[in-house]
């Protein structure tokens, strides 16, 4: 009973207690105050080919999709041509055309969604030159629009927002590559394999020869969570004993996948010089998140009515990780699905349909519950300009944020930016059903069916990457649909944010008055929770009822 209460509280103060600190210095390392790897930051720069020059929201733009695509193309290239590359010593061959565009664009859009068995089907060369590159460059990518945000909130009448190149490399240099290699080492020391020797063959107790996958796991594994990519080294991600092998890595993994998003929070409260909207943004995510685990955790200690005269543990084990159980397995499931992060410590096919209806939620929202690395944060800002609009209009008021007017064209760009997960979801999603093999597809003709369809393609429009076990996501339109699904979720927000930041760093900033809307406190806390259950949610509301919760019903009737 103790761990129903302890292991929550313990991982959200794990979360938060470091947040001030990092993301003090993350806002330090954006303005070039801290600048210990200065030469290595130079050299990078002039490999680059680009000058330190600020740009306005269309250059940064323009740089940030000109390097999205040349990395999506390598990548495409290194996935078709594996087979005529090193590092494989099992000799595994291309993919398929399709499925290489489904994992570049997934890699590159820090989606991570996994239509293949890693073990099973790439190379080392192509897990440390193609995904493991991707792991780092697009975090880097979510984290320089952020910033680029907030640059454009704190300035007035200017057009420059910073430079894309060096917003990318200072993230990656002074954040991430410190950070993933403490967290690497940490891994090998607990025994998660870091070697290029080809799999070792073994005998089981059956007598059966058969091989053990190894590889360069440990450097992977720990950009993939401190990035919030998530994407497996193995098939089955942090449910494999080699990915996380003990308790220690099992917290590591879970606690990492949402440190950058939180600490990226206070970082906008240092730009704007105003830590206490920070604060509020933050509590206002923590709320979410914890009324959302509290439901999961509720419903993942109820018995399975199917195999409760099976065990006499509390709880659904079903698809549970004996080592983690129903409680860590389900602050894992909201942890990962509130990130744009798609490792998994247990099979969310195998929840209950409402624990499995929280994870949808939490990306249904746009992964704005802390969100993925920069992501989340931008995309939650979106909420809090929608927001702050809302109420201004409801008194009177022209609506002010932070001293700078919400006029129409900002306002159009977040409308704009509302439609994406509807799009991704319930449009492109919603065609998967007019196929002739969507029973195929989903692998279910029944309630659960539609869940693992929604759950599918709110992963990929809202840049998760985990999925519900049966859905045949190697499907030739699966991979070119959810492809798309994926582009739309990651580039149908940054080219808003971006344009929104244009504007704002345009006009004057005034005076913030007794009569503006505060953006600190528990009104305001209370109206954003709101305002993203109600426009984020209510779009997914008839869906969801036709989905997770006719399948609890039907499950509390009696029916399995």
């Amino acid at each position: 009973m103790w761990q129903e209460l302890i292991y929550p509280v313990a991982f959200v103060l794990l979360v938060l207690l470091p947040a001030p600190l990092l993301g003090s210095y993350i806002y330090r390392v954006f303005e070039g105050q801290t600048r210990w790897l200065a030469p290595v930051e130079r050299a990078t720069m002039i490999c680059c080919g680009t000058d330190e020059r600020e740009q306005d929201w269309k250059s940064y733009a323009v740089s940030l999709l000109a390097f999205n695509g040349a990395g999506f193309g390598l990548l495409f290239l290194i996935l078709m041509a594996q087979g005529l590359l090193p590092l494989n010593p099992q000799n595994l061959p291309g993919l398929s055309w399709e499925l290489a565009f489904n994992t570049a664009v997934s890699f590159m859009t820090n989606t991570n969604w996994q239509a293949y068995s890693g073990e099973a089907s790439l190379s080392y060369f192509s897990q440390m030159v193609g995904l493991t590159t991707q792991n780092f460059v697009s975090a880097g990518t979510g984290a320089a629009v952020a910033v680029a945000l907030f640059r454009g909130i704190t300035r007035q009448q200017t057009t420059h927002l910073g430079n894309f190149w060096q917003d990318l490399v200072r993230f990656c240099l002074y954040v991430l590559l410190p950070m993933a290699l403490i967290m690497a080492l940490l891994l090998v020391w607990q025994g998660v394999p870091q070697t290029l020797s080809a799999y070792l063959p073994f005998h089981s107790l059956e007598g059966q020869e058969q091989l053990m996958p190894l590889g360069p796991a440990a450097s992977q594994i720990a950009i993939k969570q401190l990035g919030s990519n998530g994407g497996g080294f193995f098939g089955i991600n942090s449910a494999h004993p080699f990915e996380n092998p003990t308790a220690f890595t099992n917290w590591l993994e879970m606690v990492t996948l949402l440190t950058l998003p939180a600490a990226l929070v206070c970082t906008l409260g240092h730009y704007v010089k105003h830590h206490g909207h920070g604060r509020a943004i933050l509590i206002a995510m923590t709320l979410l998140f914890v009324l959302g685990l509290s439901l999961s955790l509720y419903q993942e200690l109820q018995p399975d009515p199917a195999l409760a005269h099976l065990t006499q543990q509390a709880g659904n084990w079903e698809g549970k990780e004996s080592r983690f159980g129903p409680v860590l397995s389900s602050i894992w499931e909201v942890a990962t699905t509130s990130a744009s992060n798609g490792s998994v410590n247990a099979m969310h096919d195998s929840f209950t349909p409402l624990g499995g209806m929280v994870g949808m939620i939490n990306m249904l929202l746009g992964e704005v519950v802390f969100g993925g690395v920069g992501a989340g944060i931008y995309g939650m800002m979106l909420f809090v300009l929608l927001t702050v609009f809302l109420c201004g209009l409801m008194v009177g008021r022209t609506p002010t944020y932070l001293g700078k007017r919400l006029g129409i064209t900002e306002m159009k760009w977040v409308v704009a930016s509302m439609l994406v997960m509807p799009l991704g979801v319930l449009v492109i999603g919603g065609i998967t059903l007019l196929m002739p093999n969507a029973s195929t597809v989903i692998g279910h003709d029944g309630p659960h069916g539609l869940s693992r369809l929604i759950y599918a393609y709110a992963s990929a429009a809202g840049n998760n990457g985990s999925a519900f076990a049966g859905f045949a996501a190697a499907d030739s339109w699966q991979c070119i649909a959810i492809g798309l699904a994926m582009l739309l979720g990651r580039f149908g927000y940054i080219i808003p944010v971006l344009a929104i930041a244009g504007q704002l760093s345009r006009a004057q900033r005034q005076d913030v008055g007794e009569g503006d809307f505060p953006v600190s406190g528990p009104l305001f806390v209370s109206l954003l929770i709101i305002t993203v259950l109600l426009i984020g949610g209510l779009s997914f509301l008839p869906v969801l009822a036709l989905g997770p919760v006719a399948e609890h019903l039907t499950l509390m009737q009696g029916a399995f």
